[in-house]
């Protein structure tokens, strides 16, 4: 063969080698090869390698960590003077980015306290459509926010409450003639919740879910044990599901390759979510216990641990939303006493918790240590939970919640060592996303 034949045969291989190295990228351990910017060298550190912290070097080329980088580009050096470095936070369940208005000041918050992942567990479709085409979130210097959209829920039923008193100038009906006007309203169907009361009625309606584009569906599930038939004729506002639906919702939400996560409120809620074929429980019963409430109506059944094990379903404690310095001490007590008992035992059966706030306008650090206060986990059990299994819940196909090879160049650097001290993870020393810095201002007085 002549030469020129031999020199185009190889220039061939070549060019298809290197196709099938663009083949690999995104798969974690293999590192793309980006067209712009610097190569960062990161140094003085100490990593997170998911147990400890390791000292060493990690190079960001484009949006991932490498080892190699490549030495056709320029370096960049960032010193980052012996500071512990984790992967950002997530928030499992949140109400927040659906408002043109509202929305940059809570990233503002979110992104000063290293939460980078957020997943909204309910939302004004329109609003949230908007926030996203502004650019408001799921960009390189903002967080990335998962949506549900609309919950699915019974006629008059949660959070029709919420959303229909917020149309109407009011955030929760505290008169008779507001609850009037809210039952009499549905200017949020659609857009908030589906009010769906039969298998035809999900029927009619799930083509135009779906026409929504949610990341995953949720259902709401409130006081199932006293469902009765006449619940279908006079329903309660601020109710759940027929328990019925259930299964027939997973069996479409699951055909569709979308995740079900349900609202519960009692241990028949959980009962009814788990042998429906849910996936993840967006609270654990409990939140809300007072001194006089029978811990029985809250206490998950063995059982129902079990079988949440066996389908490796998730949790979202949600275990602090209504706890803070003004609640009476003995509710405290007795609300902490049943979550206690509860996660004590999903944690015994492996069970992945995630860190959620369901507060509104605000983030995820209340819960996160509000969890860790219980003393159920060790400092750093807490951690993972709050940087390596919430994010990857969020976000469970992004190479994210991992300092490693071919990973996101996305983390926080921490002042101290938060496996000795918890307080650490709140003194973040600087913030990187997909190899960019993020500049967040000083939290407000």
């Amino acid at each position: 063969m002549c030469w020129l034949g031999v020199q185009i045969r190889m220039n061939r291989m070549f060019r298809v080698s290197w196709i099938l190295a663009e083949l690999l990228i995104g798969v974690c351990g293999v590192a793309q090869v980006p067209d712009h910017g610097p190569v960062i060298h990161f140094v003085n550190g100490y990593w997170f390698n998911g147990t400890s912290f390791t000292k060493g070097d990690f190079y960001a080329e484009g949006s991932l960590l490498t080892h190699h980088p490549h030495e056709r580009r320029a370096y960049q050096v960032v010193d980052l003077h012996g500071g512990y470095v984790v992967p950002p936070y997530g928030d499992a369940h949140e109400h927040n980015f659906d408002s043109l208005q509202g929305t940059p000041a809570v990233v503002a918050n979110y992104l000063r306290d290293g939460i980078f992942y957020a997943q909204g567990m309910t939302d004004n479709v329109s609003g949230s459509r908007a926030v996203v085409a502004a650019g408001m979130v799921n960009t390189s210097s903002t967080l990335d926010v998962t949506y549900a959209h609309g919950s699915l829920t019974a006629p008059q039923g949660h959070p029709k409450e919420i959303y229909e008193s917020m149309a109407n100038g009011f955030y929760y009906p505290s008169t008779p003639e507001q609850r009037e006007l809210v039952m009499s309203h549905n200017a949020r169907e659609g857009e908030a919740f589906w009010q769906i009361d039969s298998p035809a009625e999900l029927d009619a309606k799930w083509p135009k879910i779906l026409a929504t584009k949610p990341d995953l569906i949720k259902i709401i599930l409130t006081d199932s044990e006293h469902f009765t038939a006449e619940s279908h004729v006079h329903p309660e506002l601020g109710k759940g599901l027929d328990p019925a639906l259930v299964p027939l919702i997973t069996a479409k939400a699951h055909a569709a390759g979308l995740k079900v996560a349900a609202h519960v409120d009692t241990a028949t809620d959980v009962h009814i979510a788990v042998t429906g074929g849910v996936d993840e429980l967006g609270h654990m019963p409990g939140y809300g216990q007072t001194a006089k409430d029978d811990p029985a109506i809250v206490r998950i059944a063995d059982d129902d641990i079990a079988l949440m094990a066996k389908r490796h379903m998730t949790l979202q404690a949600t275990a602090g939303i209504y706890t803070d310095e003004h609640t009476p001490p003995d509710d405290v007590k007795a609300r902490q006493t049943a979550q206690r008992d509860n996660l004590r035992r999903i944690k015994a059966a492996g069970i992945t918790v995630v860190v959620g706030s369901d507060r509104y306008g605000s983030d995820s650090v209340h819960e996160a240590d509000y969890l860790q206060a219980l003393g159920i986990w060790s400092n750093l059990e807490m951690l993972r939970m709050w940087s390596v299994a919430t994010p990857l819940d969020v976000l469970p196909k992004r190479k994210i919640g991992e300092l490693k090879e071919g990973c996101e160049a996305s983390f926080l650097v921490l002042k101290a060592n938060p496996l000795e001290n918890w307080s650490a993870v709140h003194v973040i020393a600087d913030r990187w996303k997909q190899g960019q810095r993020i500049v967040v201002a000083d939290k407000p007085q």
